[in-house]
């Protein structure tokens, strides 16, 4: 016999998702999606995601995040030849993050076909009240800027996310600041979580981590003046002052960070 083909389940949302038709694989596939955009084509299969609302016993409704794949797959270390589905991977961060205490959407429902094939669903919990970094840089750090005691919780909590992400030896590869969302319900201490774990994987090389995803950062961060992003770096750093390791890690940030622009 083949081996079963993993079905996740969240126990806390179970006779929700039952009460909404939510609690199998079929019903979770068959489930109508309006995409955010066409379903992305690409190595012999498709992957897509929408919204839906998934309405609770008091008549209100948790907002959700539905994803569907077929054919769509990753080659890792453990499945160097077949690879495994990038939702599945997806889904496998998460609820390694959700172990570690770094924040990520949490997964409501998670399961591969039954019947062996490579289609694959991954739903998710809406990020209520949580901004992507992109849009929120716009308002924060644009040309009309507001006081800079209202940029420092933000730098100070994105730079403690990221030392939190990479303490747990997560490198996640793809570490744009729209994909860093930031709740401002307590804007002297925001809270930071982090979605897209699809190219995230365990690296047990800090500096390896440290480079790819900071430079990532350091690239896409618009409007970050020098001065802000020395301090971001000092606090992800937990240092006052840079050492000869710190001074050589920010060349070859800011050195990776140029070579990209240019080419």
């Amino acid at each position: 016999m083949g081996q079963a083909l993993p079905l996740f389940i969240s126990s806390k949302f179970s006779e929700i998702l039952s009460k909404n038709q939510l609690d199998t694989f079929a019903k979770v596939w068959d489930y109508k999606v309006n995409w955010f955009e066409e379903p992305n084509e690409r190595r012999g299969g498709w992957s897509g995601v929408g919204r839906i609302n998934i309405k609770q016993s008091d008549g209100s409704e948790i907002g959700a995040f539905l994803k569907k794949q077929d054919k769509h797959c990753r080659t890792s270390f453990l499945h160097p030849v077949k690879g495994v589905p990038t939702f599945q991977r997806e889904f496998e961060m998460m609820q390694y993050l959700a172990e570690k205490g770094v924040k990520a959407p949490e997964v409501l429902f998670f399961g591969r076909n039954p019947l062996g094939d490579l289609k694959t669903t991954l739903m998710t919990k809406e990020l209520a009240g949580f901004f992507p970094l992109e849009e929120l840089t716009e308002k924060l750090f644009a040309d009309k800027r507001p006081a800079i005691s209202q940029q420092r919780p933000v730098i100070s909590a994105v730079a403690a996310f990221a030392r939190q992400l990479h303490s747990v030896k997560i490198q996640h590869r793809s570490f744009y600041p729209k994909h860093l969302f930031v709740n401002m319900t307590n804007q002297n201490a925001p809270e930071i979580a982090v979605i897209d774990l699809e190219k995230s994987r365990i690296n047990v090389i800090p500096a390896m981590r440290t480079l790819i995803d900071l430079t990532t950062l350091n690239r896409h961060a618009r409007y970050w003046s020098k001065t802000r992003r020395m301090s971001f770096y000092l606090q992800y750093l937990g240092l006052k002052r840079l050492t000869p390791y710190a001074k050589w890690m920010c060349r070859m940030i800011i050195k990776r960070s140029n070579r990209v622009k240019h080419n």
